[in-house]
């Protein structure tokens, strides 16, 4: 009895800390936030999930008609030393980097460097697909983007930061991967929808083939600089460290981050206020709020389905399609080891809302928060 008292004491005084932890930004004031009740039951369920999944720290921003209204930061960034998370704090968002890039994969196209449609291999000069008993002609970047290709690697689990990072050409050919699984045709293209990380490897030597640019450094040139994303970087640099999370695995040890060879695929590095900032624009197509990045049309494209799709995977160019109890949302998830992130749109009420977390099990902190913005979307739906 008295041990299940001590339990209770602690367990409460470190709920209590965290919400000392805790902040808010609001554009409507936070007052009239914290009344909100969607507001107060994330809080709640951020608190009960980050301390009962070994996950230090969440930080969330919910968009509505377009906008967004508030956000929350719940935890730390360094449960160490006891920093807190906040709007600035940077974490790795794993797949998410896939909807991201599309937009640089994307603007190839508007600029005439490539075609949607045009076999992607007559771009490619320093790695070709092998031989296969498919049609290599038929892997296009419209399929790539959309997992409609035919490839195999469904995903990368990265490096030690500090390691030297193998080449793309090294990756494509499967060095990077535990059990040296190359990128290669497995289907034929345009039959199926599987995803495939391996696409975008493929797709971002092509992007350096045809730009003559580092993936990175043509991503935050021509995107990220004129969208106004400079918290946002394919790269951990040192300005960038010094604001970032730090990772934790499964069982709440910190953990070295990740980087990658395979940037356009898992190596995104973000903060929560950044990337909201990017829902906004998925949302609204204003031609002046995406700086010439991409036409309103081009976006609009991306958010619509690329068939094949199956129970298995839907998808649009770059966004993913997902279905919770019957209701579908736009978007993507994120899983690295030592970090869990989640983007969701509903395009009919233009909202949105993301959820950012520096512990591998962070889809256990997301996905509950998931379903109460969901229940508060899909009540504005229907009316």
């Amino acid at each position: 009895m008295r041990n299940n008292i001590i339990k209770y004491i602690v367990s409460f005084s470190f709920v209590l800390f965290l919400i000392s932890c805790s902040g808010t930004k609001s554009i409507v004031g936070t007052e009239k936030v914290k009344e909100d009740s969607l507001y107060t039951e994330i809080q709640r369920i951020g608190l009960e999930a980050t301390r009962s999944n070994n996950v230090p720290g969440v930080a969330i921003a919910v968009i509505q008609n377009g906008k967004i209204v508030w956000t929350q930061s719940i935890g730390f960034a360094d449960k160490e030393n006891q920093k807190p998370v906040t709007t600035e704090t940077i974490f790795n968002v794993g797949s998410i980097s896939k909807m991201v890039s599309a937009w640089g994969f994307m603007q190839l196209t508007e600029k005439g460097l490539v075609k949607l449609d045009n076999p992607v291999d007559q771009y490619l000069t320093r790695w070709k697909l092998p031989v296969s008993q498919y049609d290599i002609s038929k892997v296009t970047l419209r399929r790539i983007l959309s997992h409609t290709a035919g490839l195999s690697v469904h995903g990368y689990g990265g490096s030690e930061q500090g390691t030297k990072l193998l080449s793309l050409e090294e990756s494509l050919f499967g060095k990077t991967k535990r059990n040296g699984e190359s990128v290669r045709l497995i289907s034929e293209p345009g039959t199926k929808w599987e995803y495939s990380g391996g696409g975008y490897t493929l797709a971002q030597l092509m992007l350096e083939e045809r730009t003559k640019e580092k993936f990175a450094d043509y991503m935050k040139k021509n995107v990220f600089k004129p969208l106004g994303l400079d918290h946002t970087t394919y790269e951990w640099t040192e300005d960038m460290m010094k604001n970032s999370a730090t990772a934790y695995d499964a069982s709440g040890k910190p953990i070295k981050n990740r980087i990658f060879t395979e940037q356009a695929a898992a190596g995104l590095q973000t903060t929560v206020l950044d990337l909201a900032r990017f829902a906004e624009l998925s949302l609204s197509y204003k031609q002046n709020q995406l700086h010439k990045v991409l036409r309103p049309a081009t976006v609009q494209m991306m958010e619509k389905p690329v068939v094949p799709f199956s129970d298995q995977g839907k998808s649009g160019l770059g966004y993913r399609f997902m279905n919770y109890e019957g209701f579908e949302t736009l978007g993507h998830t994120g899983e690295n080891e030592g970090w869990s992130a989640a983007l969701f749109m509903h395009l009919p009420t233009k909202s949105s809302i993301v959820v950012l977390c520096n512990g591998s099990n962070g889809d256990r902190v997301w996905f509950p928060i998931y379903q109460r913005w969901l229940k508060r979307i899909n009540s504005i739906h229907v009316q």
